[in-house]
């Protein structure tokens, strides 16, 4: 078991050992950079030398603005004027696309009422179409119903036809009728088909 326990301890040693390795190159690399940061700082002391020199080269410009800015103050007071004037022609012009605002919402409004008038009127041409449609299915219908009527007809007749001879043989073999009805029945026979 002791021999266990030292194995383990001088694993954990090597551990710690790594781990010291590691930290020492970490210290290493930080070191590198606080070294890169003094460079850097000591960049930035020239740099703010050279922003102070420009400072200075700009307070020259701001008073030569300073003065600019008098000159342009003059300018400004007279466009001021100008201005003045373009806003009462401005208001005028207002005035007049108010107007013509107006008169466009009502004929905005005129042409949705067309634009409705004008879909009834599709709507109606269309029911009108279905109506065309739907009269020259029912005429197709009646004129089918015709010819069938008329077949029912012609078979109707044909069987009153053939019952009247069937009842004129009947009566002739009895005795019932004579000769000259027999031909006036035949010659009414031949009329009727």
């Amino acid at each position: 078991l002791l021999g266990n326990w030292l194995r383990g301890l001088c694993n954990l040693l090597r551990l710690l050992g790594n781990w010291l390795r590691r930290l020492c190159n970490l210290l290493r690399l930080l070191g590198n950079w606080l070294r890169l940061l003094g460079n850097l700082l000591k960049l930035l002391g020239n740099w703010l030398r050279g922003l102070c020199n420009l400072l200075r080269l700009l307070g020259n410009w701001l008073r030569l603005l300073d003065n600019l800015l008098k000159l342009l103050g003059n300018w400004l007071r007279g466009l001021c004027n100008l201005l003045r004037l373009l806003g009462n022609w401005l208001r005028r012009l207002c005035n007049l696309l108010r107007l013509l605002g107006n008169w466009l919402r009502r004929l905005r409004n005129l042409l949705r009422l067309l634009d409705n008038w004008l879909r009834l009127l599709g709507n109606l041409l269309r029911l009108l179409d279905n109506l065309l449609r739907l009269r020259n299915y029912l005429l197709r219908l009646l004129n089918h119903l015709l010819r069938l009527l008329n077949r029912l007809i012609f078979i109707l007749l044909l069987i009153l036809q053939l019952v009247s001879q069937f009842l004129y043989l009947f009566l002739y073999t009895q005795g019932f009728l004579g000769p000259q009805f027999s031909f006036c029945f035949l010659q009414f026979s031949l009329k009727f088909l």
